[in-house]
């Protein structure tokens, strides 16, 4: 076995269940650096760290079926594959932090684990920035149902509008973001500042909230 999957399997096994055969994972191999997999480690602890804290608490419930399946060991190796192309510390923690979301047992519908660790890997550090900042400019209480219009002139700090836009671009690919018709009802809740005439705007889609619940975007301290 890979001696940098080695080292994370000790942290994963502090989270009750966890129990990872070695014989599942024989024969791996990941190409990311020594580095990558320190800094993964260290964030891995964290999150599971606060997670077995949350789960004492109540806060969070385990799913005690899925850590002891075989679905969880794969989940892990997505983890390492998507470190190997990881561009920045900061999208390793998110990696991680979406690691230990796999361990958690979500309401329905079902939250399919191993397509959005698939999706995680597949974001550039910008795109990331992007879809977690997004966040920020919609109604935080139900931000799946509010938009941006694709007209409108927001950004977030450290990105030009080009550079903006471009990220929106990627996470549409992604499948994370749909560019959708606004109706004359979208036009009653939408706050008059942001209304926009080319009558399309940004939304959310049904992935994004899957990646946002699994790495719980918006209910944690950013990145």
């Amino acid at each position: 076995m890979n001696q940098q999957l080695e080292r994370l399997l000790p942290v994963l096994s502090t989270i009750p269940g966890v129990n990872i055969p070695t014989s599942l994972l024989q024969g791996a191999y990941i190409a990311a650096s020594q580095r990558k997999i320190e800094q993964l480690e260290q964030a891995l602890r964290y999150e599971v760290g606060l997670l077995n804290q949350k789960v004492e608490a109540g806060t969070l419930r385990l799913d005690h079926e899925y850590v002891r399946s075989e679905s969880f060991a794969a989940n892990v190796m997505q983890a390492l594959r998507a470190a190997e192309v990881a561009e920045s510390e900061g999208k390793l923690r998110f990696i991680a932090r979406a690691l230990a979301g796999c361990s958690l047992s979500f309401p329905p519908p079902i939250l399919d684990r191993f397509q959005t660790m698939r999706i995680i890997e597949g974001m550039s550090d910008r795109e990331l920035k992007v879809f977690v900042e997004y966040f920020q400019l919609l109604d935080p209480i139900d931000p799946y149902r509010d938009f941006v219009p694709v007209d409108s002139q927001v950004s977030v700090v450290g990105l030009t509008r080009q550079e903006f836009v471009a990220a929106l671009l990627g996470l549409q690919q992604l499948g994370l973001l749909s560019k959708e018709a606004l109706t004359d009802r979208d036009g009653e809740w939408v706050d008059t500042p942001r209304q926009s005439g080319s009558g399309f705007a940004w939304k959310l889609t049904a992935l994004a909230r899957q990646v946002a619940t699994l790495s719980r975007v918006g209910l944690e301290e950013p990145l």
